[in-house]
């Protein structure tokens, strides 16, 4: 192999290499695993004052807004544990008790300090609990298949 070929070998092998790194990277850091509250208060000591996902629902009592300052609290739950959380910013239209939410942010051992906060739209086409999801409608007779 000539010296030319080796070359370009190297430096399609590093750009090879550099471009899987970023990907790599880029993925982990997108990827969306959350907490649930009880995992958090399994894990208190390892993951306190360091930047956290959690994910549950709103409990339906201690929901406390303050427009003119922006700010929330609010307690969020897994049906086991709770968590309280203080949100400072934009609150989403879907948040409201019951909600399922996602909070970024900070947990010192008692609050949940949120610097984000996601909260699920409820879907229209889901079916309620109970009921069968609605069949689609039947094509007419007239319309042939492609």
């Amino acid at each position: 192999m000539n010296r030319m070929r080796r070359k370009l070998l190297i430096a399609v092998a590093v750009f090879v290499l550099a471009g899987g790194y970023l990907a790599y990277s880029g993925a982990r850091s997108s990827l969306a695993y959350y907490l649930t509250v009880s995992e958090l208060h399994d894990r208190v000591g390892t993951v306190r004052d360091s930047d956290i996902r959690l994910g549950g629902k709103v409990a339906a009592a201690g929901v406390q807004w303050d427009q003119v300052r922006g700010s929330l609290q609010f307690i969020v739950t897994d049906g086991t544990h709770t968590v309280p959380v203080r949100y400072r910013g934009v609150v989403p239209d879907a948040f409201k008790p019951g909600a399922d939410v996602v909070v970024e942010g900070r947990y010192d051992g008692a609050t949940f300090a949120a610097e984000r906060l996601f909260a699920k739209c409820p879907s229209k086409f889901e079916a309620k609990a109970g009921e069968r999801a609605p069949s689609p409608p039947a094509r007419p007779a007239n319309v042939e298949e492609p």
